[in-house]
């Protein structure tokens, strides 16, 4: 039984929505560079890249994957909120009109 459940999760964390910092800026009106150290370290982040300076390169790329459930928990961590989906608001009053 427990095999059984551990598979069943492990195939719902394969398929979550996972989101580029690109994605998650536009949503959440901030910059890429605001958000990348808030989930560079964070758990369950994908990074995609090496994280090394390659000859003749001035920085290191590394791509980031964030899953709904990181980014969820990273939202409510910093702001105090929960994300509401369809329901835009600012400093916690909805917007007007939504």
């Amino acid at each position: 039984m427990m095999a059984m459940e551990k598979s069943t999760l492990d195939r719902a964390d394969f398929l979550e929505r996972h989101y580029t910092l690109g994605e998650l800026a536009k949503a959440w009106h901030m910059s890429i560079a605001s958000l990348r150290p808030w989930f560079l370290d964070e758990p369950g982040v994908i990074k995609f890249g090496s994280g090394k300076l390659k000859k003749g390169r001035k920085r290191v790329y590394v791509s980031l994957r964030v899953p709904e459930s990181v980014a969820r928990r990273v939202y409510r961590a910093r702001t105090g909120r929960e994300i509401t989906p369809g329901r835009p608001s600012v400093a916690g009053k909805p917007v007007q009109g939504s």
